[in-house]
């Protein structure tokens, strides 16, 4: 079974959009785990306080509606009760929350990051080892295979100045440095790809933009990126939402 993110699998399972797999293996670890268990409940708790809130607001105002036409001793009556209603409500989801970030860990962007990156791979067959024979671009793929990603950085950096549009090295450039964090190198060669706006590296750039973002503490910036990719058809929409959600 493939590694699960176990946070991931408690917002699924929580929104009924988790497969059989996941639901049994969090169930499973539950029964195992009082408190991976009781996180579970109050996550379910503060959802459905939040999912109320609009009811409650929906009710108040229909009370206003009706204690308008009732007499003056009717409408002390009714918003004494209302008050004591609300603070109920009020109460609960204040010690809902605070329970909830007391057995949730702290998630810091290092956190995040580690969650939510994964090194790109890229597509068609793996070019050969680092050669006299090769071509600069099939070097530094070589290189970025090998994890050798200085290496890599100094051949993308020769291709780039030789062939401006070649939107294949500055992406791999900004992949390359980003293993080796140097985020806001890696932002720029992004950037460029996301301007150039005619290449295959698009989808992969903005997230990747994003997650530099992230890294630098340019957190509106990255909340920004993640909402946009949220809203298009990207493969990441996904995982953008859930990030975005995070960091607000």
């Amino acid at each position: 079974m493939k590694t699960i993110n176990v946070n991931n699998t408690i917002e699924d399972f929580l929104a009924g959009s988790a497969g059989k797999a996941e639901s049994e293996w969090l169930k499973g670890e539950m029964k195992k785990d009082p408190k991976l268990a009781r996180e579970v409940h109050l996550r379910q708790m503060t959802d459905e306080i939040l999912a109320d809130r609009e009811i409650i607001e929906l009710r108040a105002k229909l009370g206003v509606i009706a204690i308008k036409r009732r007499s003056p001793g009717t409408i002390r009556r009714t918003a004494l009760k209302t008050a004591r209603y609300a603070a109920a409500i009020l109460f609960l989801a204040v010690i809902s929350t605070a329970l909830y970030l007391t057995v949730r860990p702290a998630t810091s962007g290092d956190d995040l990051y580690s969650a939510y990156y994964a090194r790109y791979e890229t597509p068609g067959a793996v070019r050969s080892a680092v050669s006299s024979d090769n071509t600069l671009m099939e070097n530094a793929i070589a290189s970025y295979a090998a994890k050798e990603y200085d290496k890599a950085i100094s051949f993308l950096e020769q291709v780039i100045i030789s062939e401006q549009d070649n939107m294949e090295s500055v992406f791999m450039h900004g992949m390359a440095n980003m293993e080796v964090s140097n985020y806001p190198l890696a932002s720029g060669s992004f950037t460029k790809v996301i301007e150039h706006n005619d290449n295959l590296y698009l989808e992969d750039a903005a997230w990747y933009l994003g997650l530099c973002y992230m890294m630098t503490d340019n957190t509106d910036k990255a909340v920004r990126q993640f909402e946009a990719i949220a809203g298009s058809k990207s493969r990441y929409g996904k995982q953008a939402a859930r990030l975005a959600r995070k960091l607000r």
